[in-house]
């Protein structure tokens, strides 16, 4: 999967499928030979494949892709809500800030229906990303620097993770079975 914030032909990049998974959802609905066009098409673009059910697919996407359009939005909402002063946000940015509100520059009109479409695994995600909101909130009020320090920690799992797909995106084109 890939994309940026940007869109229309001026967003257009060569080469960006290299490496980047596509999923391919319920393939044994599919026609064979259709199914057999589509994956030499993506192969030869270097993608790799991934293969799922859709309902899997709608789940898995609001846990790592929607909330996180959720989370750019209302964080940008909220600094330009609280900060009046756009010299202060141009000045004061730091990469950090900008890479997590990269998503809010996204277009509305992509994303209005997709969370419509797969609302009840966004809500569900949402639920569980305002109820950790909540845990950072009340170590601060609570002055409970130890379980906010273990909530960074346990946080920090993911660079885990995130290390790992970027050593399989580095591999050849391949075939990745969720089925």
């Amino acid at each position: 999967m890939w994309g940026t914030e940007f869109s229309g032909p001026e967003a257009a990049r060569r080469n960006v499928l290299e490496g980047v998974v596509n999923i391919i959802c319920d393939q044994k609905d599919s026609d064979k030979d259709a199914l057999a066009l589509i994956e030499h098409l993506l192969r030869s673009l270097g993608m790799r494949l991934v293969y799922m059910d859709s309902l899997s697919h709608d789940t898995h996407l609001a846990y790592v892709s929607h909330i996180a359009h959720i989370s750019s939005f209302a964080l940008a909402n909220t600094v330009l809500e609280k900060e009046k002063e756009e010299e202060t946000i141009f000045n004061l940015a730091s990469s950090g800030f900008e890479s997590t509100v990269r998503l809010a520059k996204s277009n509305s009109e992509t994303w209005v229906p997709v969370f419509k479409q797969n609302k009840e695994n966004v809500l569900d995600v949402l639920n569980e990303y305002i109820s950790q909101l909540r845990k950072f909130k009340s170590s601060l009020e609570k002055e409970n620097w130890t379980y906010l320090n273990e909530l960074i920690e346990s946080s920090n799992k993911i660079k885990k993770v995130l290390d790992k797909k970027q050593q399989d995106k580095n591999q050849p084109a391949g075939l990745i079975n969720k089925a």
